[in-house]
């Protein structure tokens, strides 16, 4: 490999434009380490929230839930109501039988009704002690969501504070970006912005010296004496397996 440091001299202008498309890349990539810090969620926020969605699931469901048993309970009441207004005109009726025939028809009448209404009364009462546990179970939930929530709205207002320091951050960081950016040729600039954008933030990677052969830093793969001397000499030339543009580095 002794021909690729004896290469022609270097192309100075287009070296120095991928030194600075090097540094625009730390640039970009401090950036995005920036960009995931607003995205990502404190750990203590998401466990918070979590525990508050799951408790307000809880709750919607034991009100669901307890809306359906008063509905039950409700209609077995006014069956009930129904059923006793029935028996007392029955009895009323009864009364006023003018036979034995009459009297014990009412009389069946009447036991119907009875064991309609004990059956009904005998199928309120799981309902209404299961409307007793649902609202202690309610009442529960309701006290643990009333002590978290604080800790929840506090949680949130810190990391609003955070993202927009971070925002504020990053601000800054795009301004220095821009000026930066002004030294590199458009045509490059261009050709890596697409690259990096393909290659999930790498645009542009460093040619090493590893013994007897030159490396990708990106991929890892030996380059061609041929590519690395390209690289050497500042072309524009671009790594054969990864697709990235190749810096020849400093020293």
């Amino acid at each position: 490999m002794g021909n690729v440091n004896g290469a022609d001299a270097p192309h100075r202008g287009q070296l120095e434009a991928l030194k600075a498309l090097y540094e625009l890349q730390e640039k970009d990539l401090e950036i995005d380490r920036l960009q995931k810090e607003v995205e990502t969620l404190p750990e203590d926020l998401v466990s918070v929230k979590a525990q508050v969605e799951a408790l307000e699931d809880r709750l919607a469901d034991l009100l669901e839930r307890q809306a359906e048993l008063r509905k039950e309970y409700n209609r077995h009441s006014l069956d009930i109501e129904d059923l006793t207004a029935k028996e007392k005109q029955a009895e009323a009726e009864q009364r006023q039988a003018q036979s034995a025939r009459e009297q014990t028809q009412y009389e069946n009448r009447i036991q119907q009704i009875k064991d309609r209404i004990k059956e009904l009364l005998e199928l309120s009462t799981p309902i209404m002690e299961a409307m007793e546990n649902l609202e202690n179970e309610i009442q529960e939930v309701e006290a643990q969501l009333a002590a978290l929530r604080p800790r929840l709205e506090e949680l949130l207002e810190a990391n609003r504070v955070r993202v927009e320091a971070l925002k504020a951050e990053i601000a800054v960081r795009l301004e220095e970006r821009s000026l930066m950016a002004q030294a590199i040729p458009a045509p490059v600039l261009k050709e890596y912005e697409a690259i990096r954008r393909a290659r999930k933030g790498t645009g542009i990677a460093r040619m090493h010296r590893q013994g007897q052969v030159f490396r990708c830093e990106g991929c890892n793969v030996v380059l061609p004496t041929h590519v690395a001397q390209k690289v050497v000499q500042g072309q524009l030339v671009r790594c054969p397996s990864c697709g990235r543009l190749l810096w020849k580095g400093e020293g």
